[in-house]
C-alpha cells in the first residue's frame, strides 16, 4: 500500500496585503505664492440653476481666495486643476485676504510691544527709586 491513506493535501492560500486605497489630495501648491497650502473645498449643498456646485479654493498662506461653480462630478484634483486654468489665463476672478489677518496680527504685535515698554518703563523706575534710597 502506498503512503497516502487516503487524506487530501492542504491547500496553502497565499497572504495577500491590503492596501488602502489610494485617495486623491486636497491640498495643493498655490499658484500666487508657491506654498503648499492651498485647500479645495466643495460644498455640494449650494447648488445653482444648472445643478453645479460651489467650490471655494483658497490658500492658508497669501490668503488666495476664490469661489467657482463647477459640475457635481468635479473633485477636489478636478476644481484645482480648472482654477490654475483660470488663473494662469487671468480669466477668474480672486482675493487675498490675508489682509485682513495681517491687521489683525499687527495689533497683536503692536500690543506686545507696547507692554515691552511699560514693563521696560516700570524697570528703569524702580531701578531709578533705587538709586535715589
Amino acid at each position: 500500500m502506498g503512503s497516502s491513506v487516503g487524506r487530501r493535501r492542504k491547500r496553502y492560500k497565499k497572504i495577500q496585503l491590503l492596501r488602502p486605497p489610494r485617495r486623491l489630495p486636497t491640498i495643493f501648491e498655490c499658484p500666487n505664492c508657491g506654498a503648499r497650502m492651498l485647500s479645495v473645498e466643495l460644498d455640494k449643498k449650494q447648488k445653482n440653476d444648472r445643478g453645479e456646485i460651489l467650490a471655494k479654493v483658497k490658500c492658508g498662506h497669501c490668503g488666495l481666495y476664490t469661489e467657482m461653480w463647477v459640475p457635481q462630478i468635479f473633485q477636489a484634483v478636478d476644481v484645482y486643476s480648472k482654477f490654475l486654468d483660470a488663473y494662469l489665463e487671468g480669466t477668474i476672478e480672486y482675493k487675498i485676504l490675508k489682509a485682513e489677518e495681517s491687521t489683525s496680527s499687527q495689533a497683536l504685535e503692536e500690543l506686545m510691544a507696547a507692554s515691552k515698554t511699560t514693563i521696560e518703563g516700570e524697570e528703569e523706575e524702580g531701578t531709578e527709586g533705587g538709586k535715589t534710597s
